[in-house]
């Protein structure tokens, strides 16, 4: 570790923070279901992708359109309608005021079930596509479920939940809002480094200096490029982008570090992007999240006289910075004609060596 930029965050993120539940999580090596991300889909591919998914969506009867007061109901009231006819394994125990069911409710079976799923759609986040559009990430949160009850042997909530709009939706909406739970806690972790990674308490607020060090750093993507000093934006080395020793903190501390991280969980789906070099590199999503992951840490530094001024993180206002960082990468890094496909290998197998080894 770079003792100059050493942090005095001692904790770290494991997978198990991703649930409500205590229980402990699967521990074996992990590799998300193929998902044709945002960046690689044409608009025909997103066209047809929709269409397929209405049409698996059958068409239930809503019990407050047949005439049933839903506010009515007591919980068992409640189950025992939306279960009726449905195999026992398969049942939920459905939320009465609130639109999220709660895993710590559920039977073991569906918490197995949903803690396998959302493993996935994580993956499919941090290897493919960190901020889907809503439509995609639906999808995504849909395969991951099947999938998961695919490899665990569940036929009758695989059936369920092809069949069953309700059940499906309250699956696929807890599944997706836990790849939200990921970003955020992601956001917490780098709120927690960036002070002293950026050097933002050695700035004086007084004269502005620290005001003005943030605004620098959060224009044109400064934030990602090294300086020699931290605090002087002449110092930039503007030809190593993504060197920034912030990012290989951020990347280490959530996704490698403690005792279940995701990097472990997901060891075997790390490759190359060339055949002429086996060496393992950090994916672009990954790396994107990370980098808005730091953006948006540096935003609560703006306001507040040059205190930090907390915000909660929001995934649509954040999205759009995660596509700066795909266009940079793609088209200034790897290139158009793909010229660049080795220096993009160069770096992002730098990445995941210093992330190991941090």
């Amino acid at each position: 570790m770079n003792e100059g930029y050493k942090s005095d965050v001692s904790s770290t993120i494991d997978a198990s923070m991703l649930f409500e539940s205590e229980d402990e999580g699967h521990t074996s090596a992990m590799a998300p279901p193929k998902i044709v991300s945002r960046g690689q889909s044409t608009k025909r591919q997103k066209v047809a992708q929709d269409i397929k998914y209405n049409a698996e969506r059958p068409s239930m009867v809503n019990l407050s359109e047949a005439g049933v007061e839903v506010s009515s109901l007591s919980r068992s009231d409640l189950e025992e309608s939306s279960n009726a006819g449905w195999p026992v394994v398969t049942h939920l125990v459905y939320p009465i005021h609130s639109r999220c069911i709660s895993v710590n409710s559920q039977s073991q079976t569906i918490k197995d079930l949903l803690k396998e799923a959302i493993l996935l759609a994580v993956g499919l986040a941090i290897f493919q596509d960190g901020f889907a559009t809503s439509d995609v990430q639906v999808t995504h949160s849909r395969t991951s479920i099947t999938s998961a009850a695919t490899k665990q042997e569940l036929p009758e909530i695989l059936h369920r939940f092809e069949q069953d709009r309700c059940y499906a939706k309250y699956l696929t909406d807890y599944v997706t809002g836990r790849v939200g739970t990921m970003r955020k806690k992601l956001k917490e972790m780098a709120a927690d480094l960036v002070p002293s990674l950026y050097g933002i308490h050695e700035a004086s607020f007084e004269d502005g200096s620290r005001r003005q060090l943030v605004e620098t750093l959060l224009s044109q993507l400064n934030y990602i490029f090294p300086r020699t000093k931290i605090t002087d934006a002449s110092t930039a080395r503007y030809n190593e982008p993504y060197r920034h020793p912030a990012l290989v903190a951020v990347i280490h501390r959530y996704f490698f570090a403690g005792k279940k991280p995701l990097g472990h969980r997901f060891r075997a789906t790390f490759t190359s992007s060339i055949k002429t070099d086996d060496a393992k590199e950090i994916p672009k999503a990954m790396l994107g999240l990370a980098a808005v992951a730091i953006y948006d840490s540096l935003k609560e530094w703006v306001k507040g006289e040059g205190n930090r001024v907390k915000k909660d993180f929001d995934s649509e206002s954040i999205s759009g910075e995660y596509d700066r960082h795909m266009k940079l990468i793609n088209e200034k890094i790897i290139k158009a004609d793909g010229s660049g496909q080795r220096k993009y290998h160069t770096l992002m197998s730098r990445l995941y060596q210093d992330a190991l080894s941090y």
